[in-house]
């Protein structure tokens, strides 16, 4: 996908008197888009993230952003006398279509100065698979239906924080070095029905192949859940996190703060599976999308594209 600098240019150098005292006499007009460079794409497919880059030469203070209903205070970065921010956004894989806003709020000298602009959400192409398994494993039992409530709540709770420290950079460092399997977003057939879409990348990983953790992160569920057996899940940094699912063994706990490769667990059979594997899913702002770019060095080349 093809990025653009957005909302202007940085200030021409022969008039930074100028500039300032209109910012400071005027903090209402529409000065702001000369001082912020916001590089986004024009359009992005359902599913997928995407890398929002944020940088000015006036002095920071702070920095919000909203989009889809959800709002971040991404981390800025310092870089001699520029400030940068850049973090990542999505629509989930049950999202919708159509045209979003993406709305930035920068406080620069005191003052608020806010962007806007709108970002076009397609369909992706999406495969499908059919397997045959055994009839519990399509429809759960009555009697495990509270636990799967109650574990999707844990869930729901966890990827709702936004924490303001970014530990995460592209590309992503792959969790094992097995082939990749069921792709992100299939259609999957059980015993002749159309009934789930696939929501992560799984990796072939025999039993007890260590599980390296995508990036640098904070540890904030380790949980044996119904459907992802012993789970691991990583907070990034504002907003993104990682889940390792179907795991024999966890390697850390809750609250650990684990390096880029740091191995969290061994793979395994847990949970709702057929066998040993690895069931990775990534959120953004609390939207799964698809975690196979972040490895393959495209996701870098796109978000760093001037």
């Amino acid at each position: 996908m093809k990025n653009r600098k957005l909302f202007g240019k940085r200030p021409w150098p022969l008039f930074p008197c100028l500039t300032l005292l209109c910012c400071l006499c005027l903090p209402g007009l529409a000065l702001a888009g000369g001082m912020v460079d916001v590089q986004a794409p024009d359009a992005v497919g359902r599913g997928k993230a995407f890398a929002v880059r944020i940088s000015t030469w006036y002095p920071l203070e702070d920095l919000e952003v909203r989009w889809n209903g959800r709002s971040v205070h991404p981390a800025v970065i310092q870089d001699g006398e520029r400030s940068e921010a850049v973090l990542l956004l999505g629509v989930g894989l049950r999202g919708e279509t159509g045209t979003y806003t993406l709305d930035v709020v920068a406080r620069i000298w005191g003052h608020e100065r806010r962007f806007s602009r709108t970002v076009e959400v397609g369909e992706s192409e999406w495969g499908t698979e059919t397997l045959s398994v055994p009839p519990k494993m399509v429809r759960p039992p009555a009697s495990e239906q509270a636990r799967i409530e109650k574990d999707r709540e844990l869930m729901r709770a966890a990827l709702a924080q936004a924490s303001p420290e970014r530990y995460w950079t592209a590309p992503l460092f792959r969790p094992v070095k097995g082939k990749m399997l069921s792709r992100f977003g299939l259609y999957r057939t059980f015993n002749g029905n159309v009934a789930s879409r696939h929501t992560g990348q799984d990796f072939r990983a025999w039993l007890g192949t260590p599980i390296h953790a995508v990036a640098a992160g904070k540890v904030v569920l380790t949980r044996n859940l119904y459907y992802g057996g012993n789970t691991v899940l990583i907070d990034h940094g504002n907003g993104f996190f990682s889940m390792s699912c179907h795991l024999s063994k966890t390697k850390v706990k809750e609250g650990d703060m684990v390096g880029a490769g740091q191995v969290v667990g061994l793979s395994g059979a847990t949970g709702r599976v057929t066998g040993a594997h690895l069931h990775l899913a990534v959120f953004v702002l609390g939207a799964v999308v698809d975690p196979a770019p972040f490895f393959d060095g495209t996701f870098l080349v796109e978000s760093n594209e001037k």
